[in-house]
């Protein structure tokens, strides 16, 4: 499938065609208490980049290797929709399925176990370990007991290991979102029901946690609006899915686990020393939570070794800075016509952070005319953050 790549700003693009379509900034207010106002909204804010552009699938996350790999994951709409599901972005403006062959060919109805059935997540660790998380999500809703992670070596293209879980670690209804991994062992949030899943990659022994936690559940409270209007789907209802505990990540040392539902309102962590033993009780594990303030609504984290998260602001529709000391700065930005729902990003070895635009309110099920609104092509961007 022929993709673009870019390397202009969205300062171009803004008068294109799609400069038509109307702002969607996404805003998370709480019934009693406003969220953090970053810092630097009164200075210029940069514009984020445009790095490609998909004219046919959708897409919600980005991953990139040490050598400047870019993999993004793309999900599967309905039964009969087709897609590579795992794709590389090559230089030549093509997009190559990953790791190729029956893997990105599956049918509804086939078995699986060998194939990507609906994806949610691609990320790559830092011995170039391409984990794809794969919830079997069809149009967000997971099939019971398909629920997988594939662990791909990059280099070589070869599958290392198929993690399959049971209906103890994600029961129906559970949606695996994401995942970070060090040190022998995996994270995922299970968006769906709330809870998060620990996995030693060893043994493929899994353990799910503080699933009665309602902290990792979304808050029914929160008022969600775009361009000032509530957010409802057809049914006049908040579109829910998949919104308890979402984002997560890792500090760089790997001792602690970032985490919260994607409309906050808490930012939380945990030991990651507590999560690896399978022997610690629940109830420890709930207490041994801190609190780290309120963040953003938003579809993913990443945190740079100084300890900044840059959060995926669906509110601003850009990137939102959390220094270490608590506070917030904007540091990109996007005309609302192509940056909506900006979701799962990841760190560049050339200091660049990338990540997409999802569009996640419009697909049928979150629109407000039940209907599909999305608008193609799906983009992906970029901004500097780090100096390598």
């Amino acid at each position: 499938m022929p993709i673009k790549l870019h390397s202009r700003s969205l300062s171009s693009l803004a008068l294109a065609a799609l400069s038509g379509v109307g702002l969607a900034c996404l805003a998370a207010i709480p019934q009693a208490t406003a969220r953090p106002v970053p810092e630097a909204m009164a200075h210029s804010v940069p514009e984020a980049i445009v790095v490609a552009t998909s004219p046919t699938y959708t897409w919600n996350g980005v991953t990139v290797s040490r050598t400047g790999r870019l993999f993004v994951s793309m999900q599967r709409d309905t039964p009969d929709s087709s897609t590579p599901s795992v794709g590389e972005i090559l230089s030549n403006g093509s997009i190559a399925p990953f790791p190729g062959g029956r893997w990105n060919q599956y049918k509804f109805g086939n078995s699986g176990q060998d194939q990507f059935v609906g994806i949610n997540s691609v990320v790559s660790d830092a011995a170039d370990q391409l984990f794809v998380v794969d919830p079997a999500g069809i149009g967000g809703k997971p099939i019971k007991g398909m629920a997988k992670l594939v662990q791909i070596d990059i280099a070589s293209k070869r599958v290392v290991r198929v993690y399959s879980f049971d209906t103890t670690a994600v029961p129906e209804g559970g949606f695996i979102n994401d995942v970070r991994v060090a040190d022998g062992y995996a994270y995922l949030p299970d968006s769906s029901l709330g809870a998060l899943v620990v996995l030693n990659l060893k043994t493929g022994q899994a353990r799910r946690v503080l699933a009665n936690d309602l902290r990792l559940r979304s808050d029914q409270k929160l008022r969600l609006t775009i361009n000032g209007q509530p957010y409802l789907n057809a049914q006049r209802v908040l579109p829910n899915g998949n919104m308890s505990v979402n984002p997560i990540e890792l500090s760089a040392d790997g001792r602690h686990l970032y985490f919260q539902p994607s409309g906050g309102p808490e930012l939380m962590r945990i030991e990651t020393r507590l999560l690896k033993d399978f022997a610690t009780p629940d109830g420890m594990l709930s207490k041994a939570i801190e609190s780290m303030g309120r963040g953003p609504f938003n579809a993913g984290m990443t945190m740079t070794a100084d300890g900044s998260i840059y959060f995926s602001d669906i509110e601003l529709g850009g990137i939102t800075r959390r220094y270490p000391d608590g506070h917030f700065e904007v540091v990109a930005r996007g005309p609302a016509s192509i940056l909506v729902w900006p979701d799962a990003s990841r760190l560049g070895p050339d200091g660049y952070l990338y990540f997409p635009s999802s569009q996640i309110n419009r697909f049928a099920g979150n629109s407000p005319t039940g209907t599909s609104q999305l608008k193609f092509p799906f983009h992906l961007f970029k901004v500097k953050v780090v100096t390598p």
